[in-house]
């Protein structure tokens, strides 16, 4: 018992030193960002990215591990509620992603898969969300392609290879690259 304490305590006491934590949450404007990576004070990384609305409520939290998005992510509307929660693996935008109206409801649902050929994500089990004279309707379709759109709305390239803040614009189209299924700006 005296040994495993001992190797506990020396762990602890080792990694405390070793592994220098900068920061739990930085803001954005601290953070840098080249070749895909997020950087504070010139070192890698590990923590939560977050910013704030003019009335300090937080507007979102990025997950960052090892210099990359990874884990849930939440952006926030100015009072508090969930706008979107979406989930990251080693900068890539993978798995459940789920977007809001201001009262709730499910504006976008979707599971984000394998990058597409060429630019955007595979998207599957997609929920669109309408709100039309004060009713919740909702459509469906089994597959599509999520692209990030730029100020201009050109497509850029896939989620692992764009700042968070480029990440807020986008589109879901079918497979066919025909019709838009749903766009948010």
């Amino acid at each position: 018992m005296k040994i495993a304490t001992f190797v506990l305590t020396f762990l602890i006491s080792f990694t405390s030193f070793n592994n220098e934590k900068l920061a739990d949450s930085v803001r954005i404007n601290e953070i840098e960002y080249k070749d895909g990576v997020y950087f504070f004070k010139d070192k890698i990384f590990n923590g939560d990215i977050v910013d704030y609305y003019e009335n300090e409520t937080l507007k979102f939290r990025y997950a960052v591990l090892d210099g990359r998005l990874n884990g849930v992510a939440k952006e926030f509307f100015p009072d508090g509620e969930v706008k979107s929660e979406r989930s990251y693996y080693m900068s890539k935008l993978y798995g459940n992603f789920t977007e809001y109206f201001p009262n709730g409801q499910i504006r976008a649902k979707f599971d984000v898969k394998l990058n597409a050929y060429g630019q955007g994500e595979i998207v599957e089990n997609i929920t669109i969300g309408e709100l039309k004279k004060g009713k919740h309707k909702t459509k469906k379709f089994d597959k599509g392609i999520i692209y990030f759109t730029g100020a201009s709305n050109e497509i850029l390239e896939t989620s692992e290879n764009i700042f968070i803040l480029n990440q807020t614009q986008y589109k879901i189209m079918d497979e066919d690259k025909k019709n838009t299924l749903i766009e948010i700006k």
